[in-house]
Formats: structure tokens, C-alpha cells, sequence
């Protein structure tokens, strides 16, 4: 039994270090600069591990998505939920809210880094198929639902606006994760993407305003066949 006991603890131990060491360097190098040994050294133990727990490189990214990609939707869902409650529904800011600070909040860690936004954001620019999967798997349905909140809110705009305008928000989202650094440099300390609560305060109204922003005037496509 005190066999077995151990035995258990020790593979949990193994496993939660190749994750930990996983999600830490996907979040600085990217899918595709990252090795099945260097994720073993990373975390102390046997290469050949990563692909007992893990069935290898792909299924531990998976696994990293997964296990992060859960609380995040349930997260953005309750909230939402709970700003549907009163009668007319959510405010466009509501909207919002729900489904920004479940990212700055829910996968920031106890010092303030949010290692899983950053990952999104470095490994969105790789242009992976098996990225374009995990992403579809774990986001496709949540992002339906916001978007059609998002329509409710702003019944003016078309399909296409909002989903511009979505694709946006998405890319301020990445890039507060991805480069926090930049405006801490720049504001000399006063701006600190890294407090979930003074991040959400600043973002949401910015976005708030560019989703009530007047529709975009577009011209007609051009003729790639157009004499010259």
C-alpha cells in the first residue's frame, strides 16, 4: 500500500514538472523552439516521460491548452450569465468584461504573470495547423456566444463589424500578455499590465468605444484584372 502511495506521488511529481516546464517555455519560445529534451531537462527527469504521460510534444501542448482553456470559458460563461440577469440584458461593457477579465484574471499566476496569455500570443504568430486546431477546439463555441452577445449589444452593425472588431479585441488581449514590458518601460512603472483589476479598467472602455465606433466606410474591392 506505502508502495503504491509513493509510486502514485512520484508519477503526479513527474508529470506536474514536465507540464509546469512545458508551459513555461512554450510561453517563451514558441511550439516550434521548443524540444521533447529540453523539456525534460527543463524539469529534472527522463525525455522518454513526455511521451508516457503525454504521448509526446503535441499532446502536452494540448494538455497546456486544456487545462487552461476550461476554467477560462467557464469563467467568461458565469460571468456573462450573470450580467444576463436582469432584464434587457448585459451592456456592451458587461459583454466585455465577461470576456476580458476571465483572461487577465483567471491564468495570471501568484506573481502577477499570466504565462498562458503570453503562450496564446507567441504561438498564434507561428501559423501552426495543429495551433489553428487547439484553438478552434477550445475557443470556437465561447467566441459564437460573445459575438452574438456583442450583436444584441450593437443591433446597428453588421456580422463583419463585429467580427473586426472582435479580432481586435482578441489582439489587444494577446498583445497586454505578450509585451506587458513595453509600457512598463514607457510609463517608467505608472502602467502595470500585470494587475488584472487596473488592466480591465483601462481596456474595457477603450474597446467599449471602438465596438460603438461609426461603421467603416468600405470601398469596393479592386480588380486585380483592372487594364493598365
Amino acid at each position: 500500500m506505502k508502495k503504491t502511495a509513493a509510486l502514485k506521488v512520484n508519477v503526479d511529481g513527474s508529470r506536474q514538472k514536465i507540464f509546469a516546464s512545458a508551459e513555461r517555455l512554450f510561453a517563451e519560445r514558441g511550439f516550434n523552439g521548443v524540444s521533447v529534451r529540453d523539456i525534460a531537462n527543463d524539469a529534472g527527469v527522463n525525455s522518454a516521460l513526455v511521451g508516457y504521460y503525454f504521448g509526446g510534444k503535441k499532446g502536452l501542448l494540448s494538455e497546456v491548452y486544456t487545462r487552461h482553456c476550461t476554467p477560462l470559458n467557464q469563467e467568461r460563461m458565469r460571468l456573462l450569465k450573470e450580467f444576463s440577469q436582469p432584464k434587457g440584458g448585459p451592456t456592451l461593457e458587461q459583454v466585455l468584461e465577461a470576456f476580458i477579465r476571465p483572461s487577465l484574471e483567471v491564468t495570471v499566476d501568484h506573481r502577477g504573470r499570466s504565462n498562458f496569455t503570453r503562450l496564446r500570443a507567441i504561438l498564434s504568430g507561428e501559423n501552426s495547423a495543429l495551433l489553428e486546431k487547439l484553438i478552434a477546439d477550445n475557443f470556437d463555441q465561447s467566441s459564437r456566444i460573445f459575438v452574438g452577445a456583442l450583436r444584441k449589444c450593437l443591433p446597428h452593425l453588421t456580422v463583419e463589424d463585429i467580427l473586426w472588431r472582435f479580432h481586435f479585441l482578441l489582439g489587444a488581449i494577446y498583445y497586454t500578455g505578450a509585451g506587458p514590458h513595453r509600457i512598463r518601460e514607457l510609463s517608467k512603472g505608472r502602467c502595470n499590465p500585470s494587475d488584472p483589476m487596473a488592466c480591465a479598467e483601462e481596456l474595457i472602455p477603450f474597446l467599449a468605444a471602438g465596438f460603438r465606433a461609426p461603421k467603416a466606410k468600405r470601398t469596393p474591392a479592386r480588380s486585380s484584372s483592372r487594364k493598365r
